[in-house]
């Protein structure tokens, strides 16, 4: 008798994962079928293999000495390989000396002992920009080993199980680049294999040593090494025609550093009739600007990055100093143009001659970043050289290139939203990209973009905060980037409120109650839905209002409240219906036809979800085809209209296939698995509930634990 109520138990109420008015429609092939009979088999075509990710930066062709390093680096491999365990080394030293370097050029040696891949993280501690989070840098290997970013866990905790289990047994390099911490580094490391973990840090990580670290201090180039590394860069015609003195004092005025001697080289390759006396001359003169560097007390690097900067031209000075400002980890040429105001060809030439001086690197095709020690003197020379007034006028030239090119993205991949940003207004000329073009272009940019929002936040630019917040609402619909998604809309709302708009504020509310409902949070969602609609009505814009309605509505029915949900869903309806918004009124259609059946009027439900199913098959809306056929699945259920409800799912499971919506799928197995219970299928019900509890588990969704708790129900194959 219980089986037999497990059976007939309801099913949860369908929970929106995006909001009509604000989401797109999916798009992609479908499958529709008049009528269906015996079994179906769908086959597809496998994934296009990934490669085998190698992210090693390259090793610098000028790498110097260290033999002692190394040496203990091959020790360090050897035994762990012996005993099949991770070797993890944490490499540190001071800004400028070497570990990153160092790390490098070893693996390129041994990179063939590791065939699984070579991953690579910078953490950010000491760039000038807000170091990476454990979730970031989770994030980061995760998409490197395969992960699409919606099937990645929310939590730090869950993310880091799956990365080890993804990694146990296996052979991979993993670099943690630039460490602040071992909290930082301890949720990236890999499971237990036979793997190798090169960690580099300023600090002493002494919290990895109970993870058996092994801790390699670099200290700096001792003088013949030094000078060693100079001649390799100038070339021993050009040091021999000089005393040793001479070059062994430059090398001491550089600290010993490897990066500083590496920047004196450089200006000097580039100046063949410059004696390396006359740099040495100019290093002493400029010893008493040091100090603003603060470097572990050598004052020397800030001295060689004084002397590249004061032998710039104009434009490359000025163009050094203001990407000083740039908040995230890199650029690109486009946003190095709008910064400088110079244009695209003037920008590049100025670029060149920072990667002639080794100011900045080009990490990736146009991809340009600067090291961390390089970034903060840009920061100080700006702040020192440029007036309040041009620094905030450079900010805000960065912010209006990222909105612009947001919005831009934005428009391309969901035309048909309604916006209210100034950046998105028809006369406003945006350049224009394809969808997918579009999509990458976000999901690329996307440490930039929000840091960009942010610097607009903590600069008083907040109609420009809200505004991104608009714009990157593709990016999130789609990548679900979930922690980004909350804490930029809390910003967003914030600034709306600053601003007094109230329009914008209702906008922002809209938006984070979808990234609750996403989450299942939906007493948070109810909140953030019922003061959207409170602003919306004052302010009488109505295409906002049947949003906010519609955010309400869903957040109603998940908590058991189908009477208050048909209600707002019919509301919502009928204002779509006044302003003509057709598909919005599909969606309205087939909410409605779920919470009818939530209030025990299945028939009604039939007749609702058949209206929008119908209406999304004829506009290509895949995704809500799918969803209507899952709702309608469950309608028939009710009614013992068993085999229907077997036709519409899989029909869903056609759909969903070629859409590439596993959610969807995963729902449609276990209305399949219901089929099956009531048809006596044991066997049957099982494997469907194994399919969808995959993929649930998979996006660390809420319906796993029921699943699992409905299969510990079911006897297992071969029992009585």
């Amino acid at each position: 008798m219980a089986d037999r109520a497990d059976h007939n138990q309801k099913p949860e109420p369908e929970i929106l994962a995006g909001i009509n008015t604000i989401q797109d429609a999916t798009v992609g092939a479908s499958v529709q079928a008049r009528s269906i009979q015996g079994n179906i088999v769908f086959n597809a075509a496998p994934p296009a293999a990934r490669p085998t990710p190698a992210q090693l930066p390259i090793c610098p062709s000028h790498f110097t000495n260290r033999e002692r390093e190394i040496a203990t680096l091959e020790r360090l491999a050897r035994d762990a390989a012996e005993r099949s365990r991770t070797m993890l080394a944490v490499i540190t030293g001071q800004g400028g000396i070497g570990k990153t370097t160092l790390g490098l050029c070893w693996l390129q040696h041994v990179s063939d002992r590791y065939p699984d891949g070579q991953l690579y993280v910078d953490l950010q501690g000491f760039s000038g920009i807000s170091h990476l989070t454990p979730e970031e840098g989770l994030t980061s290997l995760l998409r490197s080993l395969g992960m699409a970013a919606a099937d990645i866990p929310i939590s730090t905790e869950d993310q880091s199980a799956l990365f080890r289990s993804l990694t146990a047994g296996r052979r991979f390099i993993i670099v943690l680049d630039n460490a602040v911490s071992a909290a930082q580094v301890r949720p990236l490391l890999p499971g237990n294999g036979p793997s190798v973990v090169i960690v580099t840090a300023r600090r002493q990580l002494s919290g990895l040593a109970m993870h058996g670290a092994s801790f390699l201090e670099l200290e700096p180039l001792d003088r013949s090494d030094a000078s060693s590394l100079l001649t390799r860069m100038l070339g021993r015609e050009r040091t021999a025609a000089e005393p040793d003195e001479v070059l062994h004092e430059l090398a001491d005025l550089c600290g010993r550093l490897p990066l500083a001697l590496c920047t004196s080289a450089a200006r000097l390759t580039t100046r063949r009739r410059w004696r390396i006396s006359r740099l040495v001359d100019e290093l002493n003169d400029e010893r008493r600007r040091l100090a603003a560097l603060h470097i572990d007390d050598d004052l020397s690097v800030r001295a060689v990055f004084d002397a590249s900067y004061s032998a710039l031209s104009a434009d490359a000075a000025a163009a050094y100093r203001l990407l000083g400002l740039h908040p995230g980890p890199d650029f690109a040429l486009s946003l190095a143009a709008a910064v400088t105001g110079f244009g695209d060809e003037r920008t590049a030439r100025v670029l060149d001659v920072l990667l002639d001086a080794n100011l900045i690197q080009e990490h990736a095709d146009h991809r340009f970043r600067f090291h961390d020690l390089v970034r903060l003197h840009a920061q100080s020379t700006v702040e020192r050289e440029e007036s309040p007034a041009a620094r905030e006028a450079a900010r805000r030239r960065i912010i209006r290139h990222y909105l612009r090119s947001a919005a831009a993205a934005d428009v391309s991949v969901i035309p048909g939203r309604w916006r209210l940003g100034g950046h998105h207004a028809d006369d406003v000329d945006l350049p224009r990209m394809d969808r997918e073009r579009a999509l990458t272009w976000l999901e690329s940019e996307r440490p930039n973009l929000t840091a960009a929002l942010r610097l607009a936040h903590d600069t008083g630019q907040h109609r420009e905060t809200w505004e991104f917040c608009e714009a990157l609402w593709p990016l999130f619909v789609h990548r679900k980037h979930y922690g980004d998604w909350l804490s930029t809309h809390e910003l967003g709302l914030s600034s709306a409120r600053a601003c007094g708009d109230r329009l914008a504020e209702a906008r922002m509310l809209e938006q984070l109650g979808s990234a609750h409902l996403n989450l299942k949070d939906f007493t948070t969602a109810l909140t953030c839905a019922a003061q959207a609609v409170e602003l919306e009505r004052a302010a009488d814009h109505t295409v906002g209002e049947a949003t906010a309605l519609e955010i309400r509505g869903v957040a109603e029915l998940a908590l058991g409240r189908p009477g208050d949900a048909i209600e707002t869903f019919t509301r919502s309806r009928e204002l779509n219906e006044r302003i003509d918004v057709p598909r919005a009124v599909a969606i309205m259609t087939r909410h409605l036809g779920d919470a009818l059946r939530a209030a025990d009027r299945a028939e009604e439900s039939v007749r609702h979800l058949l209206q929008a199913q119908e209406f999304f098959r004829d506009n290509g809306d895949g995704y809500n085809e799918a969803r209507s056929l899952n709702g309608l699945a469950r309608s028939y259920l009710e009614l013992e209209r068993i085999d229907e409800a077997e036709q519409a799912l899989r029909a869903v499971v056609g759909v969903t296939e070629s859409i590439g919506a596993p959610h969807e799928a995963a729902n449609a197995h276990v209305g399949l698995a219901d089929v099956a219970a009531r048809r006596g299928r044991p066997g049957e019900e099982r494997a469907h509930l194994e399919s969808a509890l995959a993929v649930y588990e998979r996006h660390g969704a809420p319906e796993a634990d029921e699943v699992r708790r409905r299969l510990d129900r079911i006897p297992p194959p071969g029992s009585s």
